[in-house]
C-alpha cells in the first residue's frame, strides 16, 4: 500500500477504534491516587488516552497527576482522627505504634456487595469486611506503592487470573477478592495463613510454612482478625435491631419528598 494511502487508512479509523483507553485520576488531601477509565468527577485529570491500557506503574501514574495538577494542593496527615471515629486500637507487630478503628458501617451499597459476594464463595462476611477495609478503606480508586489496585487492592496478576477487566470497579474488585480469598482459605485451611497468602503471596506462605517473619504481614493478620471479631458483633447487633424494629411502610421507605 502506498505511504499516503497507509497514512489516509489510520487517519479514517473510528475515533472509537483509536481511542479504546482512557484513564483518569487524582491524588487527593490524604494521599490517595483515585483512578477511573471514565471521568468520574471534576478532581479526575486525564493521564492518558490510546488504543490498549499502556499499564503505567505507580510512579509514572503520580507523575502525570502532578504535572497536570491533579495532586490536591493541601495535605492533610490526621486522616486516622479525622475520618473516623476511635472504636478500639491494635498494635502494629514490631513497632509500638497502634492504628485506631472506625465504626463498622452496617448499611449501604459496599456492605450490599461484601454480603452478596461473601455468601456467594462462602467467606464470612465480617472477614471479608476487614480485608477491604485494611486494604483500601473502602476506595474504590486506590492503588498502592507496589501496584496493588481497587477497593481489594489486587496485584495485576492476580486480576488476570480473577478475570478482573476493570480492577477499580467495586463490585468486580469485591467479587474476585473475594474468590480470591476463598482460594486461600481452601489451599491453607487456615484463617490466618489465607489472610497472610492474601498480603504476602500463596508462595511465601507456602515455604515459610506458617505466617512469614515479614513485619507488615504479621501486623496484617493481627488486626484484620480483630476487626473481623468486632465486625461480626457490629453486624450481629445490626441485624437483631433490625428484626426487633416495626416494619417500614413504603412511604417511609421511599424517604422524604425532594425538595424544589
Amino acid at each position: 500500500m502506498p505511504l499516503a494511502l497507509a497514512a489516509l487508512a489510520v487517519l479514517c479509523l473510528p475515533t472509537g477504534a483509536a481511542l479504546a483507553y482512557t484513564l483518569y485520576g487524582y491524588e487527593d488531601e490524604y494521599g490517595i491516587v483515585q483512578l477511573s477509565e471514565t471521568k468520574a468527577s471534576e478532581r479526575h485529570v486525564l493521564l492518558f488516552e490510546g488504543p490498549a491500557d499502556p499499564k503505567l506503574g505507580f510512579a509514572e501514574i503520580k507523575k502525570r497527576i502532578r504535572q497536570k495538577g491533579g495532586a490536591a494542593k493541601e495535605k492533610r496527615t490526621d486522616w486516622i482522627a479525622g475520618a473516623v471515629k476511635p472504636f478500639g486500637a491494635v498494635p502494629f507487630a514490631g513497632s509500638g505504634r497502634s492504628m485506631a478503628f472506625g465504626p463498622v458501617v452496617t448499611t449501604g451499597p459496599i456492605i450490599e456487595l461484601i454480603t452478596r459476594y461473601g455468601k456467594q464463595h462462602n467467606v464470612p462476611v465480617e472477614l471479608l469486611y476487614a480485608v477491604a477495609e485494611q486494604e483500601s478503606g473502602f476506595h474504590s480508586g486506590a492503588v498502592s506503592p507496589k501496584g496493588a489496585q481497587g477497593l481489594m487492592q489486587l496485584m495485576p496478576d492476580t486480576q488476570a487470573t480473577m478475570g478482573v477487566s476493570d480492577p477499580f470497579d467495586p463490585e468486580k474488585s469485591i467479587a474476585a477478592g473475594a474468590r480470591f480469598l476463598r482460594l486461600m482459605l481452601d489451599r491453607f485451611k487456615e484463617t490466618h495463613l489465607a489472610l497472610a497468602a492474601y498480603n504476602a503471596g500463596p508462595e511465601v506462605v507456602a515455604r515459610s510454612g506458617g505466617v512469614p517473619a515479614i513485619p507488615e504481614t504479621v501486623a496484617y493478620v493481627e488486626r484484620i482478625l480483630a476487626r473481623q471479631a468486632m465486625v461480626r458483633e457490629a453486624l450481629a447487633v445490626a441485624a437483631e435491631a433490625k428484626k426487633n424494629s416495626p416494619p417500614v411502610t413504603p412511604k417511609e421507605k421511599a424517604g422524604p419528598s425532594p425538595r424544589k
